[in-house]
This record gives C-alpha cells, structure tokens and sequence, in this order.
C-alpha cells in the first residue's frame, strides 16, 4: 500500500468552478456594456446571440473536459453543447430588421411562397394605357417619395381606409409600381422569380413573367437579408423594366409580359452578387433612351460586357451603351440630376458616392461616403437640392451627410456643408419639406433643419414604426411600420403629431416594402401578402381620386 507521504498525494483537488463563474460574469459585463455603449441595434443584437453561443459552449467545453468531474456529468455537458447546435442548424430563424428572431421554421418545412402557384395563364392581353395618377415605380420616380395632389383625411376612426382586396403573396421586398388600372410587383415563387401584373383594384392577377431564378441565402448573415427580389419595376410607356435579386435585367412588354430584351449578369459567375442581393431598381432615361443599372466588378479572371459599377443599356434593344466603374455597387438606386448645370447620374457605391455624365458615363466627381455592401450596408438612394447640394443618409449608426457641389470648367470641388448622426434610414429614404427633412431614423420617426442638421424632433413611438417605410402625401406624412401598421403623422417641423393609425398587412409578415399611391388608392404589401385600400380624402381634396383615368403618357425623363 502507497503511504502518504509529501509529493504524492493521494487527495484530489477540488473542480475549480471560479473559472466559468467568471467566463459567465465576463460575458455578462459585456452584455451589459453592449446596452449602453452607443452602437445600432442590430449590431447589439447580433452581439447577444454570440455571447449567448460563447456562454452555452464555452461552459459546457469547459466541463466536458474537466477530468475530476464524474464521466457522465462530462457526457453530458458534451451532449447539451453537440445537440444544441444540431437543433439549431435545423432551424430557419426569421428575424426583423434589427436581427432579432421574429419567428422559426424547421428547414425541411416548406416556406410560404413555395406553396403559391407559378403556372398563371399567360395568354393574357391588356389595355395598357396610363392613368390620372400614376406612380410608375420606386418612390414613384421622385428623389423622395411624395403625392403631393391629394389629402388625406385624418379622422380614421369614423372613416377608415376601406380595404378593397387582401391575398397572399411570393416573397421578397419588391413594392408596386402602378400605371391606370394595373400594379406591377416582383415575388418569389418556389424556385421562380416572377414580375407579376395584377388588377389594382380586385388584386386579380393578369400576367407574370418568370425567372428560373432564387435567392434564398442559406449562411446566417447572407440569410438576414431573407428570399426573394428586393428592387421595384419601373415602368414607362408600354415596357417594364426590373432587376431581380440575383441580378437579373429584364425588360418586358407591359401588355402581356413578353420579354423584349433580357441579361443575366451572374451566368457562368462572370459578376458575383452582393451579399443581401440586387436591390436598385432601374434608373429609366427616356429622353436619351437608356436604361441605367448598377451591375458591379466582373469576378477575378472573368470578363463581362455588363461589368461596372453603372452600366446604360438601350433601352429598346438591352445593347450595352458604356459600362464605367470598378467598384461594387451599394443597394440604392441611382438617381438623375442637374448639378452645377451639368446632366448626371448619381450612384451611392461601396465607401463612395459617385456622379456620371449621362452622355457617355464619365466620371465627374466622387466623394467617400462610408459603407460596405457586406456589412453596414447602404440603402437610401441620394437626394439632389436646390443650391447645387446632395444629401445622403444611411443607418447602422451613421446618419447623414450635406454636400455642395461646385465646377470651375472639369474642375469639381466638394465641400461638406454638415455631417451628423441624424437621419439613420437603415431601409427607407429621406422625405423632404419646405427646408427640412423627415426620416425614420433607425426606428424612430425625426424631422431635421436641412440647413443645419439639428434635429427639430424625434419620436419613438409604440407599437414601434421599426424599419418600416414612408410617403409624403401633401401636408402629411404616411409611415408603413415594419409590422404593417399604417400612421398618419404631420410634416410639421415644430412638433411631432400623429393623427391616426390602423393595421394593414398581418404582424406576421416583415414590411421593408414601400407603399405605392395613385390617387386615393393604396398598395401595400410585404413577404407574405400584398392589400389595397381606398383612403379617406379631406374636404380640400374634392372629388374621389380613381387612378383609372386615360390622360395622356406621363412618362418623364428623370
């Protein structure tokens, strides 16, 4: 028999539980630091699910390879932290936009839009012809989204908006663009992506046109930015033009949704997609006849025509006209402007924003504008002003940014009127008034002196607007919440004021989609259903807007 004798001991020492008990007081102070330091709230939310995994792994390793604990106690730490993430990797989380979990599915269950029809009769033959109040696309083919010929009346209690029709719909974030009697949209289903044309008023469904195409990303960041297409159609005279998700150019006959010219960009992987999908909807030059879209780099050791940060293509053939750039796209849509007397295009890019003469695509000026296409992504599409000066805005803590622009012959200078934390318009765009700009900054509702940047208000509110929409409809301002609820608050500079609130969309549908106004008729939908409502009209407003009278083409060049 051994004795006890000094350097061989036969005692065991204790397990030293100090050490998880620290790791999870760690871990608890960061959480703790992570409410109260400064940063978006998505951001915090994504730090919460890593510590969460850091603390359920990081203990459960801890005891699974302590040798002083019993052996199924160690079994068993190993069981929990192994099942765990099997179960979780079986799991389709879906979350809002500040990456919190909405809602779950197992992975082997179908989703929503994989149980909608595709095979939609397409013998389908239309009077296309435009109508008194058209909103032809995204925003309505504004710098900001506005109707300026209508009011709203405020009293929803004893005259609400009348809902007209409400369906299911495909997935994605795509809005309608309205021309007369028809909405144009584009959805996700199953495995195709459609550019669907329904009645506007019965929501009865006409024609579709399909892609054998669908972005679905499976990893978990890609995954945040969910199925299906994300810009809207632009439509002008008799054509459709769209861009699908993974990148996809389509232009179409308005009348039956024939294809007149089409380019998919990522075959044979010639130009990679970005990480939340093609999002800019097409930039229409009429007058010049161009079709302009931000495309992106061709990958490495891959060559494209369509390569570019802006790519113009006819806009009755699809030819390729001047493809300029090298630097990846964000997911704003361009816009056209006169600046400094000068006809350009102005594209938000990756950490830029870049103006292009619209003739032949050279570059005129350019100016760091922070964001990456992979991360703190850029959404809101630049504003032009009176005084030769843009705006930019974006989310993720940002906020926005005032230029003046100037020219002395080629020479461009940029000079930065103010930068401030203000207007952080994750998913939605800026609305403008009089001398000051209203947003959803983050998830609140702000108003801001142009002029200065200093914030006149900020309202949260509950229910939260979240990243929810918004359009400006004369003396108010009409905010489609991320849950689907419609508000009516004033563009009122001096003080918040909300009128009226009703739901519109089910909660159970995530609503990044903008609304769509042609006279008193309103389009809304989001990544489960679609609904159009009559809104109530004040007395100033006069006789019911129908949106289905044949007035002349209003297509313009923007």
């Amino acid at each position: 028999m051994q004795a006890d004798l000094p350097g061989n001991p036969t005692k065991t020492r204790p397990v030293q539980w100090w050490i998880p008990a620290a790791y999870l007081l760690t871990l608890l102070a960061i959480r703790g630091f992570t409410f109260v330091a400064p940063l978006p709230r998505d951001v915090r939310t994504v730090l919460g699910y890593v510590l969460f995994w850091l603390a359920l792994l990081g203990t459960c390793g801890w005891i699974a390879l302590q040798k002083r604990m019993a052996r199924p106690v160690r079994w068993g730490a190993a069981f929990v932290a192994i099942g765990a993430m099997a179960v979780f990797s079986q799991i389709d989380i879906i979350n809002d936009g500040d990456a919190r979990m909405k809602g779950w599915r197992w992975t082997w269950q179908a989703k929503p839009d994989e149980s909608l029809a595709t095979n939609v009769d397409a013998d389908n033959t239309i009077d296309w012809q435009p109508g008194e109040f058209d909103y032809p696309g995204f925003l309505g083919l504004n710098y900001w989204a506005e109707v300026p010929s209508i009011g709203i009346a405020t009293d929803w209690q004893s005259n609400p908006p009348e809902l007209l029709w409400k369906k299911p719909i495909g997935a994605g974030w795509s809005a309608f663009a309205i021309f007369g009697p028809y909405a144009v949209t584009q959805e996700q289903r199953g495995t195709t992506e459609l550019v669907s044309c329904y009645e506007a008023m019965t929501g009865k469904l006409v024609w579709t046109h399909g892609d054998e195409v669908r972005f679905d990303p499976g990893d978990l960041q890609g995954g945040l930015g969910g199925v299906g297409p994300r810009a809207t159609p632009t439509i002008v005279g008799d054509r459709i033009y769209t861009q699908g998700a993974t990148g996809v150019i389509d232009c179409l006959d308005a009348r039956d949704g024939g294809v007149v010219w089409s380019h998919n960009p990522q075959a044979g992987e010639e130009i990679p997609n970005l990480l939340w999908a093609k999002s800019n909807s097409p930039l229409v030059l009429a007058d010049k006849n161009l079709v302009v879209v931000p495309v992106g780099p061709a990958a490495i050791g891959k060559s494209s025509p369509l390569a570019g940060s802006l790519v113009a293509l006819n806009a009755a053939t699809g030819a390729v006209v001047w493809a300029v750039g090298d630097r990846l796209p964000s997911y704003a849509t361009p816009v056209r402007a006169t600046i400094a007397g000068v006809d350009q295009i102005i594209a938000v890019e990756e950490n830029f924003v870049t103006a292009y003469a619209v003739d032949d695509g050279k570059e005129l000026w350019q100016a760091d504008w922070l964001g990456s296409s992979g991360a703190d992504a850029s959404c809101s599409q630049p504003i032009p002003l009176d005084g030769d000066r843009v705006l930019l805005s974006k989310g993720y803590g940002v906020g926005a940014r005032l230029l003046a622009i100037a020219r002395e012959g080629d020479e461009w200078t940029i000079d930065e009127v103010w930068s401030k934390p203000v207007l952080k318009t994750k998913f939605s765009n800026v609305l403008v008034r009089d001398g000051y700009a209203y947003a959803i900054d983050d998830i609140s509702a702000q108003c801001v002196e142009l002029e200065t940047g200093k914030s006149m208000w900020k309202k949260r509110r509950q229910p939260a607007i979240g990243h929810g929409q918004n359009l400006l409809v004369g003396d108010l301002i009409f905010v489609l919440s991320e849950e689907g609820e419609g508000i009516l608050i004033g563009a009122n500079p001096k003080k918040y004021e909300e009128f009226a609130s009703m739901p519109l969309l089910t909660p159970e549908g995530i609503t990044w989609n903008n609304p769509a106004l042609a006279g008193d008729l309103l389009l809304v939908r989001n990544n489960l259903e679609a609904a159009a409502y009559r809104l109530p009209l004040s007395a100033a407003t006069g006789e019911r807007a129908t949106g289905e009278s044949d007035n002349a083409d209003n297509a313009e060049a923007r």
